[in-house]
């Protein structure tokens, strides 16, 4: 069952982490550690959210209730604090939900930044990808794209033959799935398919402000 974010509803903090790419270390009879290395890495998104108003309130509640269902997942929404430049120079604008007057409140506000598209193709499992850009934007490590409903946090980044607006990107995890040259990569609106873990149901209380704490973990 597919449930869409809730989108009255604001994300106060979201912090993804990405686990699974070792199996538990060990040490051997020399005290020599080891740890074997694993490519089913996946990503656990923790997200502080907070609903104030009637609609918001019953919006979120509704969501952690469908998300208990069997095989639940859910697009989520990655919030950042640093994103990459526009055309022009600015940094463009993060996760901004559909507006107040849609009915059913789905969605973003306007469509994924274009400016960054595949140079060439990606296959599962590469490491990195080769990117068309804008001249005055940048993309850093620690910065996050999304391919699909996957998430990945570069790693590295260096020029094509000296290119202003080609560059070769180091990613982590690996590249899930195959994506075609000109595919765009989205770097503003990022999202996550995952499953909830956990999820603080909303009550009645004499407080205005509800908060939930939502734990994710990527669904496949």
């Amino acid at each position: 069952m597919q449930v869409s974010f809730p989108y009255p509803v604001r994300i106060r903090a979201s912090v993804p982490q990405l686990s699974g790419l070792r199996f538990s270390p060990f040490t051997n009879i020399d005290g020599e550690s080891f740890a074997k290395p694993s490519l089913n890495g996946y990503w656990r998104l923790d997200i502080a959210a907070f609903a104030y108003e009637m609609h918001d309130q019953l919006a979120l509640s509704s969501f952690v209730t469908q998300m208990q269902a069997a095989g639940a997942t859910c697009v989520v929404p990655v919030a950042t604090q640093f994103r990459p430049n526009d055309a022009n120079g600015r940094m463009l604008a993060g996760n901004c939900p559909s507006p107040d007057w849609t009915f059913d409140h789905v969605g973003w506000a306007n469509e994924p930044f274009d400016g960054f598209t595949l140079r060439t193709a990606a296959s599962h499992r590469d490491s990195y990808i080769d990117v068309d850009k804008p001249a005055l934007s940048q993309l850093w490590p620690g910065h996050y794209i999304t391919l699909g409903d996957r998430l990945h946090q570069v790693v590295n980044v260096s020029a094509i033959d000296e290119s202003e607006t080609a560059v070769r990107v180091s990613v982590m995890p690996n590249i899930r799935g195959n994506h075609n040259a000109g595919e765009v990569v989205v770097v503003d609106q990022l999202r996550l398919k995952c499953r909830l873990e956990s999820g603080d149901p909303i009550g009645a209380s004499v407080e205005v402000l509800k908060t939930s704490n939502l734990s994710f973990v990527e669904a496949f």
